[in-house]
């Protein structure tokens, strides 16, 4: 059963609350869009999803399949149930005004950040308690000598992302505006996300077909 069903439209951002046991679907509408995401503890605000305290808890820069995403106060939050794609980022900061002007040359720029401040307002989460976003589709490359590269997402049209909470979330997703980058092809999309009450889906194989998987309940 859907309980809420949105689209996020490009460069801009939505939040949506995630009961305990529900399931969040993530979908690439038209493919290779960025998706950066923050999340809360609904009862608590001051606990959040962090990605540093993630990074130590799986071992990973690149979360998957069965990994468990960890709270600021390392309590899991979500465990990631389905995953088209298999790359994602747990590192990059979200897009902000000075990313624009600073790096880019350009002002007035939509970004992830302000973004998730208008998504978050009836929440009253300001600036300086946004916690560093999980960048969903977003495909990175970290070089053995530091180098850090940029490349397009591997999102199809269709692919999603799936995670089950584990406790009441407040979230909010950002289809990232950048588009001076190669990280969404140099152009922004749609997301769509869905809240779930069981999910029943299906994964691409090596060569790109649709697998189904079996139906997990609440």
């Amino acid at each position: 059963m859907t309980i809420q069903d949105l689209i996020v439209p490009a460069g801009q951002a939505r939040s949506v609350a995630v009961g305990r046991s529900q399931f969040l679907c993530l979908t690439n509408v038209k493919g290779r869009q960025v998706a950066d995401f923050v999340a809360f503890n609904a009862d608590d605000l001051s606990e959040f999803l962090s990605t540093n305290h993630t990074i130590v808890s799986i071992g990973s820069l690149f979360p998957s399949v069965g990994h468990q995403l960890r709270t600021n106060r390392r309590v899991p939050m979500f465990e990631i149930v389905h995953d088209d794609v298999g790359k994602h980022d747990l590192i990059i900061a979200a897009c902000d005004p000075w990313r624009y002007e600073l790096d880019f040359g350009v002002t007035g720029h939509r970004n992830c950040s302000d973004n998730f401040l208008e998504a978050l307002r009836p929440y009253g989460i300001d600036r300086s308690r946004l916690p560093q976003p999980i960048n969903w589709f977003q495909n990175m490359r970290y070089r053995p000598d530091g180098k850090v590269e940029f490349r397009e997402s591997l999102a199809r049209p269709g692919d999603r992302v799936v995670v089950r909470a584990f406790m009441n979330v407040v979230a909010a997703v950002s289809a990232c505006p950048m588009d001076l980058n190669p990280i969404s092809g140099y152009r922004v999309n749609d997301i769509q996300v869905a809240v779930l009450a069981a999910w029943e889906g299906g994964s691409r194989d090596g060569a790109g077909r649709r697998t189904t998987r079996a139906r997990r309940r609440a």
